[in-house]
């Protein structure tokens, strides 16, 4: 009935579970210690915590009665008591978030803690994976992390903060380096000493650079033991809560004055007008999405190669949730941005490559689940997505129906003929011919897994638009 959360067991104040109660939508609670209990008790009686609630920028939270079969499912496993979060559709990691994503989160971050410090509280903790999101929509999640804060404590967060928002953030907007891979190599984020290596030269002067990536660099080189071993910088800090909140709205300044400038705009960030279809074309290939999307009403789509999300926009208005990945971090920063300011509140914009998708990391593999076991899609949108992966990744084109297939879900496919000219750019330079991409191999290769239940061409023939539902296994 309960399975403990993979990423949940590095605060020994709680424990997160996800119960299975044979209904579509799973139920989320966290166990807690007698202390943390008392503590989340007045944390949930006070004003302030009650309009962070209001305004959804704290994960709906209520305790469970101790007769609840849940939370005594839970306070079996050895907790005082049982609190029940909303669920997240679809949770995300932050080497997943475009820019404006991983700047919001920080935000998001910010904002909390100088309400709390107001109140008499703090974050103890700091770090992007307390926070998910509801669309576009930041929330955090973590309620174990709000503590009561004694008079002149020092914010401990502080260099976690650093490290996994403010640094990726300036390595991308000073330097034009992507936060991503650094992030999804070292959980832990981007330390100021490493931080350094980055900052060389007249760009140490950058905005920010100086207070928090080498001066707190070098406070930490003077700290080391002689035998190597690092104090925390904060083990015997005093802080005042004026200094607090002047260094926590200096944070907000500089963190709002980042942004992201890539050298030159890229291609997919301009799919509206660099798109190779007529304008007739265009139509039809929407029209296609919506009666399907608005046929089905998925209460998860996954539009995997979305571009700035023309047809994500146009499968949100019938899906529950929309999760749109591109490896493009300019289109989805721009898709992020464009859906932030519009109607469009149900869409995730997620920069990841497709060939290769974010896998299980940390401890065990399970402590920051793969993309792929996250949840599976009831629909999912592959539109001129194929023949990229084929050229560019490699993959037999066997290989990639076989992972449509593994999805589970109700496919709108568009296969790119090698006669479009976009196929053409794609495999011009390339030694191997890609002999098996073709119409009639990908049709053979469709029919083994799915049946095909309407297509429609486009280009005047050199695309064509597939509905595909997968076909049951038998089991006798």
């Amino acid at each position: 009935m309960l399975s403990a959360d993979g990423g949940s067991f590095k605060d020994p104040s709680g424990r997160v579970y996800w119960v299975e109660d044979g209904a579509s939508q799973r139920r989320v609670v966290r166990g807690l210690t007698a202390t943390t209990t008392a503590t989340a008790e007045s944390l949930l009686a006070e004003p302030f915590f009650g309009r962070m609630l209001a305004d959804g920028d704290v994960v709906n939270t209520r305790v469970l009665c101790p007769d609840d079969p849940v939370a005594a499912a839970v306070m079996d496993r050895g907790w005082a008591s049982a609190l029940e979060h909303e669920a997240i559709e679809f949770p995300t990691w932050p080497y997943e978030w475009p820019f404006g994503m991983l700047e919001d989160a920080a935000l998001l971050q910010l904002h909390l803690l100088e309400r709390c410090v107001r109140a008499g509280w703090i974050l103890k903790d700091a770090t992007p994976f307390n926070i998910q999101w509801t669309g576009n929509k930041p929330v955090f999640i973590d309620i174990p992390s709000f503590v009561p804060r004694e008079d002149g404590d020092y914010w401990h967060g502080y260099r976690q903060f650093c490290s996994l928002f403010l640094i990726p953030l300036m390595v991308t907007a000073h330097l034009r380096i992507p936060y991503q891979p650094l992030l999804r190599s070292c959980l832990e984020g981007i330390p100021p000493e490493v931080a350094t290596r980055y900052f060389r030269g007249l760009q140490r002067l950058r905005k920010g650079v100086p207070s928090h990536v080498w001066f707190p660099s070098k406070v930490e080189g003077w700290m080391r033991t002689r035998d190597g071993a690092k104090r925390s910088p904060g083990s015997k800090r005093r802080q005042s809560e004026t200094s607090l909140l002047a260094l926590l709205d200096g944070l907000v300044r500089l963190v709002k004055g980042l942004s992201y400038r890539p050298a030159a705009p890229s291609v997919w960030s301009r799919y509206s007008e660099t798109h190779s279809y007529t304008k007739s074309d265009l139509e039809r290939k929407k029209a296609f999405v919506e009666k399907h999307t608005r046929a089905r009403r998925p209460r998860l789509l996954w539009d995997l190669g979305a571009n700035t999300g023309t047809y994500s926009r146009i499968a949100a208005k019938h899906s529950g949730m929309v999760i749109a990945v591109d490896g493009d971090h300019e289109a989805a920063d721009v898709l992020y941005r464009e859906t932030r300011e519009g109607r469009e509140r149900n869409i995730i914009p997620l920069v990841m490559d497709l060939a290769n998708p974010s896998p299980g990391q940390g401890w065990a593999g399970r402590e920051r689940a793969p993309f792929v076991e996250r949840r599976s899609p009831d629909m999912a949108l592959c539109l001129a997505l194929v023949h990229h992966l084929r050229v560019s990744a490699n993959v037999p084109v066997s290989l990639l129906v076989e992972w449509m297939r593994s999805l589970d879900a109700t496919v709108i496919v568009e296969f790119v003929d090698r006669d479009d000219e976009m196929f053409a750019k794609l495999a011009e330079n390339k030694r191997e011919d890609h002999a098996d991409y073709t119409l009639e191999n990908f049709q053979s290769e469709v029919d083994k897994h799915f049946s095909v239940e309407e297509r429609m061409g486009l280009k005047e023939g050199k695309r064509e638009l597939l509905l595909l539902v997968p076909k049951r296994v038998n089991v006798s």
